[in-house]
């Protein structure tokens, strides 16, 4: 049947009781189905087959869609996560050295060297440089329009 999919997806949110969307459309689904099948075999009414049918039609079209948005959304953060820098200067006792970001934990202080970007959240502790924000605004090129002084 073409509307497994939402019984399947329904299944899935009932069981982890957080009903949803999929929910929704499941049970409207089946009532209009029921009905129309009581209605064919005797039982006084009219049948609502087309209007099943365009049911169905219209949310596979919107699911299709979200779906669509999503993957690109999926895809965007991607693109991000890849200007993301994976190595860090690291500062311990005077000595700097260059580790992953992954490594990077809480407390740790990092040195940014003018033009680079930024591996990590974190506060500016001392000193003034340029900052590459290309990743936070959009710009092609590296930004200087920040200027710290401590």
């Amino acid at each position: 049947m073409v509307d497994f999919h939402f019984r399947v997806v329904t299944f899935k949110e009932l069981k982890q009781r957080a009903s949803g969307m999929m929910t929704l459309i499941a049970v409207a689904i089946s009532a209009a189905y029921l009905y129309s099948s009581a209605v064919v075999f005797g039982l006084e009414g009219k049948t609502f087959f087309w209007e099943l049918a365009t049911l169905i039609d219209v949310m596979l079209l919107g699911h299709w869609l979200e779906m669509r948005s999503v993957l690109g959304a999926s895809k965007a953060l991607e693109a991000l996560a890849a200007l993301m820098p994976d190595q860090a200067n690291l500062i311990i006792d005077d000595q700097i050295t260059e580790v992953k970001v992954s490594t990077l934990k809480s407390g740790d202080i990092i040195l940014i060297k003018p033009g680079e970007k930024v591996p990590a959240d974190g506060v500016i502790i001392e000193g003034q440089s340029d900052l590459n924000e290309s990743m936070l605004t959009g710009k092609a090129s590296p930004s200087c329009d920040l200027w710290i002084k401590t």
